[in-house]
């Protein structure tokens, strides 16, 4: 079992290197394409000598620890240190280190630092050009039946589905968030790993109101709405008959200047229940003075939810006069 910082990560060696080769593709870099598993070693091709282009895996990782070396260019360190040196960190391992917390270990730290990736191969948008993603590239993530990863984080209402255009990117083995501005356009596609619990956020985005468009898509605009972190908490406040928005994080100049011009006249805070989460809902209360605000009542959360997408519907309608 690896060790990081005092804790360990339970993560099979094969599950880090999944999701590694995963997040290096996203950035256009194309590394371990054979993998051996072995009883005491995972072995796959180094990716530091040819350009990472090797026709067999020469590079053994102890499934203990973690401990990786290449037997043909003799490249040896912990698998900490092999993961900045994919990024291009030479740092002893530290990015590496958080890397390996942020997707495997707890949620709490991987929901306040969203690594940044570069999308420019999948047509994102650069919004000073208001260049859009085009048709044809939403067109490749819808699939039906929808993925059942949608189901396992409880989204089943196939008309939300529809209504949000979720899908699923077969070659990065993520589901897909269309993000939109107020008249349709998409600015970008987010993404979240089907095996982690890491979005995938295009690289230098400002990122805006999630369900802003998919609002006035509605016959009224509701009259109270709760703001969330997540998209998938969001969703969740959808499922369970509630409209909701999500800040895509705490929120920034942009995404709270755009609650301010919705036509709703009271809004619901339900950031997560930690540190950050508090200290988001109270800038908000502050920010939003053009609103009746309100929040959840926190005493009747779950003990075992850290955010709306974690409760079943009794927990959620459960949480107090807000609902």
């Amino acid at each position: 079992m690896i060790k990081v910082n005092e804790s360990y990560i339970s993560a099979e060696i094969s599950d880090i290197i999944k999701e590694l080769k995963t997040e290096l593709e996203l950035n256009g870099i194309k590394r371990f394409y054979k993998s051996i598993d072995t009883p005491k070693n995972y072995m796959v091709c180094c990716p530091f000598h040819k350009k990472g282009q090797e026709k067999r895996p020469s590079m053994g990782i102890l499934k203990k620890d973690g401990t990786s070396h290449c037997f043909a260019c003799q490249w040896t360190g912990s698998i900490t240190e092999m993961i900045s040196n994919c990024f291009g960190y030479d740092d002893f391992g530290i990015f590496g280190s958080k890397w390996l917390i942020k997707n495997f270990l707890t949620l709490e730290v991987e929901k306040r630092n969203d690594i940044q990736l570069d999308f420019s191969r999948n047509s994102r948008i650069d919004s000073n050009t208001n260049t859009y993603v085009r048709p044809e590239e939403l067109d490749k993530y819808r699939c039906y039946p929808p993925h059942p990863y949608w189901a396992k984080r409880g989204i089943t209402d196939e008309r939300i589905i529809e209504l949000f255009d979720l899908g699923y990117d077969k070659e990065t083995d993520c589901i897909t968030f269309p993000v939109r501005d107020i008249k349709g356009n998409c600015l970008f596609i987010a993404r979240r790993s089907v095996r982690t619990k890491y979005f995938h956020y295009p690289s230098g985005v400002e990122k805006p109101l999630y369900g802003i468009y998919e609002l006035y898509q509605l016959n009224n605009m509701p009259k109270e709405l709760i703001i969330c972190e997540s998209m998938l908490d969001a969703l969740t406040c959808w499922q369970y008959g509630k409209y909701a928005v999500a800040l895509n994080g705490l929120g920034n100049e942009l995404s709270i200047a755009q609650i301010k011009k919705l036509p709703c006249r009271k809004v619901i805070l339900a950031t997560d229940k930690d540190d950050a989460g508090k200290k988001a809902r109270i800038r908000l209360r502050k920010e939003l003075n053009n609103k009746i605000v309100t929040e959840l009542n926190y005493k009747t959360y779950p003990d075992h939810a850290k955010d709306m997408n974690d409760m079943t519907r009794e927990e959620f309608y459960a949480l107090g006069e807000v609902f």
